[in-house]
């Protein structure tokens, strides 16, 4: 049996952690968003999977010259001047140090792990300053041509539904690079009290509709009737994006907020935040006495 005393925070990107990277890339090279993304809206009304039709365009730019030197050695060095949303990346290691003041949670070896699942380019996030502090990064990816270096075509995508692939890669305690090499590793069956991370110990953070499958699956398959339950929790950043988070609200796809996307210390999201992760400690605690107990009693 696994020891499960793993607490996984899970963070969608664009516009939770920070706003949006696609956007952000575009703004790089001189390109008017509003445009790009309603030609995208018009493919993915032609039966377009969101993130191929991005990508495509994207593509097309680096082939017409108007993005002429796009690698992803270059998406990572644009990734580094990404800017967070307040209290990002400090909530890290402060998160870290909020585990550890507690020697019941010392004892019962109990660690954070942050990972981020995006439909946005994953070589950005490798390059910003949050990537130190992830466990792993799952996004939308390009191969390179081998004798230019210049991306040319989609190699991995990551679409609403897809997403929960990697909440299980991570439940089940498979790494990124192996899911890579061998991607039907994650449905490989693997009984509850084996799999690394139960999804009870799980939170997830997301601002809006291709977070929805995430939420979904945390809530309703975080553990069997009257056990405990993951943790998703709704943010958004600006005015606009409001309606979209209590949409979600409304829905009950949240377990809360939504909460403004303000990470510092002392902020309601930062407090809730905390809170989940006490109450999901406490929950491991208390399986290890019982398992304890259990044991003893045999």
């Amino acid at each position: 049996m696994a020891s499960q005393n793993t607490i996984a925070i899970v963070f969608d990107c664009d516009d939770t952690l920070c706003p949006d990277t696609i956007t952000f890339l575009l703004q790089s090279y001189g390109i008017a968003p509003k445009s790009f993304w309603e030609e995208v809206a018009n493919e993915v009304d032609a039966g377009w999977d969101p993130p191929l039709a991005y990508m495509y365009k994207i593509i097309d730019f680096v082939k017409s010259g108007i993005m002429p030197d796009l690698t992803n050695d270059k998406l990572r060095q644009i990734g580094a001047q990404i800017r967070f949303f307040p209290g990002i990346p400090g909530l890290f290691d402060d998160l870290h140090r909020f585990i550890k003041r507690r020697q019941e949670f010392v004892d019962a070896q109990i660690f954070l792990e942050f990972y981020v699942i995006t439909g946005g380019f994953e070589e950005m996030i490798r390059g910003s300053l949050i990537a130190p502090h992830m466990t792993d990064i799952f996004g939308c990816t390009f191969s390179e041509d081998p004798r230019t270096h210049l991306i040319c075509r989609p190699r991995t995508t990551v679409t609403f539904t897809e997403k929960t692939k990697f909440v299980y890669a991570i439940n089940k305690g498979i790494t990124g690079v192996e899911l890579r090499c061998n991607p039907y590793l994650v449905n490989n069956s693997i009984d509850e009290g084996d799999r690394r991370i139960p999804l009870h110990n799980m939170i997830y953070i997301g601002d809006g509709p291709s977070d929805i499958p995430c939420f979904s699956l945390i809530q309703s398959r975080g553990g069997r009737a009257g056990e405990r339950m993951g943790h998703v929790i709704g943010v958004y950043h600006r005015r606009g994006a409001v309606k979209k988070a209590y949409e979600l609200a409304r829905g009950d796809r949240i377990t809360a907020g939504p909460f403004s996307a303000k990470y510092t210390r002392g902020s309601d999201l930062r407090r809730y935040l905390e809170q989940n992760i006490l109450d999901i400690a406490h929950g491991i605690v208390t399986d290890r006495k019982r398992t304890f107990r259990h044991s003893v009693g045999h």
